[in-house]
């Protein structure tokens, strides 16, 4: 899965690469109880230069105002299930209903918003022994800004959360996390589109880690994503695609080796039909670590993806992956995943096997897999549920590292005003580790009740 496929997730072009696992993974944290964001989700360690290069870069269309208004796709998506969510324009659904689903307010300028949670938890430090309970209060506020035109459109969001612990109170601080994402997608000509996605994480608590992979220990993490993409059409039929992506894992820890990761890719899209396409990739990536060797990785693939009815999408794809230096190992990349709607539901099940960026203070990149189901129903007007279950098996070329991680939620949201959404949610959380022969088993559950308000 690339880094680059992350980005593809959100605007709903299922391609499997490094970053689409991080994605595919982000749409299930958020129905792991992250929350409902506004103007979703990836980061790189140039977060806030990048941000400010996007803000003031005078490409045509951002920010215009042309006849026929803001920047909207013309037709539905490939591989966009037919549901209660887009049977009616997006500008004639309701307020509540768009924040229950998690699109953005689409006004042009800024939206600040504020979030208000509380949680109580039977393992506050993530341990494997003496655990203990806390309530934590949460406070997040934060900022959205979006600007459209003819031609694409810019969104950029931050916020940060200060936290009170009832019990540990040594642990209260006012930026216990920080948020940051920048979204841009640019129609360069009518063949060709440029997309430009950054996203930043910190956070202390591991149960709060967004990006899917080994959950660390309690301590400041810092993750970042980074991409740009470019898609030209060849001709009716054939796009051209090319990404470069890189991501970046801190941890304040000692003993944690810091990492980054380089990837480029290069592919072929071929549509066959309406309802069907092929794409053929080469990727290659780059693992450079603050201390010890360095790795690298040259994979091929080929995927196809299928749309079944105008409510059934398959996708799969296969390919092989292999991992220098010496002792150079060969492995199989594998990716497949059906989304299904129903009248008043949405539900997805996949799985993938690559060889994903090191996490967790990590010095070698991991082989894993990797699998989510999620499920999101509207009970009534403006009640929605949903749950959503991921489990991740990571382990290291050597074999002397091997996590089982699984994480699993339920909840109920509510948006009683065009203004207001509430949600009751409980997640479970469970990584069984057994490095160089020791095992230890985290398990911590957690209650939350959260408010978010937007203005």
């Amino acid at each position: 899965m690339s880094i680059v496929g992350c980005r593809d997730a959100l605007i709903q072009s299922y391609d499997i690469t490094l970053v689409e696992g991080f994605k595919i993974v982000d749409r299930s944290l958020t129905a792991m109880g992250t929350g409902i964001r506004m103007g979703r989700w990836v980061c790189g360690w140039s977060t806030w230069t990048l941000s400010l290069c996007l803000l003031l870069w005078p490409a045509p269309g951002f920010g215009e105002d042309p006849v026929g208004g803001e920047y909207q796709r013309g037709t539905r998506e490939f591989g966009e299930l037919l549901s209660w969510q887009n049977r009616q324009a997006l500008d004639r659904l309701p307020t509540s209903e768009k924040l229950l689903l998690g699109f953005p307010l689409r006004r042009a300028g800024f939206t600040p918003r504020l979030t208000v949670t509380e949680v109580y938890t039977d393992n506050v430090f993530f341990t494997a022994d003496r655990r203990s309970t806390d309530w934590i209060t949460k406070i997040s506020p934060g900022l959205n800004y979006l600007t459209s035109g003819h031609q694409g459109h810019l969104s950029v969001d931050y916020s940060f959360e200060s936290r009170i612990y009832s019990n540990n109170t040594d642990e209260n601080t006012a930026f216990s996390r920080h948020n940051g994402e920048v979204f841009g997608l640019w129609n360069m000509s009518n063949r060709t589109t440029m997309t430009l996605f950054n996203r930043f994480e910190s956070f202390q608590d591991p149960t709060e880690q967004q990006t899917p992979g080994v959950l660390g220990t309690f301590g400041r993490t810092s993750i970042n994503i980074g991409a740009v993409m470019l898609k030209h059409r060849l001709s009716s039929s054939l796009d051209l695609l090319a990404s470069y992506g890189n991501f970046l894992w801190s941890v304040d820890r000692p003993g944690a080796v810091n990492s980054m990761t380089h990837e480029g890719e290069v592919g072929l899209r071929l549509r066959e039909t309406q309802r069907g396409r092929t794409t053929a990739k080469y990727r290659f990536r780059f693992f450079d670590f603050q201390r010890g060797r360095d790795f690298q990785a040259h994979s091929g693939s080929l995927g196809h993806e299928i749309q079944v009815s105008e409510t059934l999408v398959i996708n799969g794809v296969v390919g092989v992956i292999g991992v220098q230096p010496n002792p150079s190992t060969i492995d199989v990349l594998a990716q497949a995943s059906i989304k299904k709607s129903f009248e008043n539901g949405l539900y997805e099940v996949g799985y993938v096997r690559d060889v994903f960026p090191p996490s967790g203070g990590l010095s070698q990149p991991i082989v894993g897999d990797f699998v989510r189901a999620s499920a999101k129903v509207r009970l009534v007007d403006s009640v929605h549920f949903d749950a959503g279950l991921v489990w991740i098996l990571s382990n290291t070329s050597s074999n002397d590292f091997t996590v089982h991680t699984l994480k699993w939620n339920v909840g109920i949201s509510y948006s009683p005003t065009s203004w207001l959404v509430t949600r009751v949610g409980y997640d479970m959380f469970d990584q069984r580790e057994d490095i160089l022969g020791t095992s230890a088993d985290r398990l911590a559950n957690r209650v939350s009740l959260r408010m978010t308000a937007t203005y």
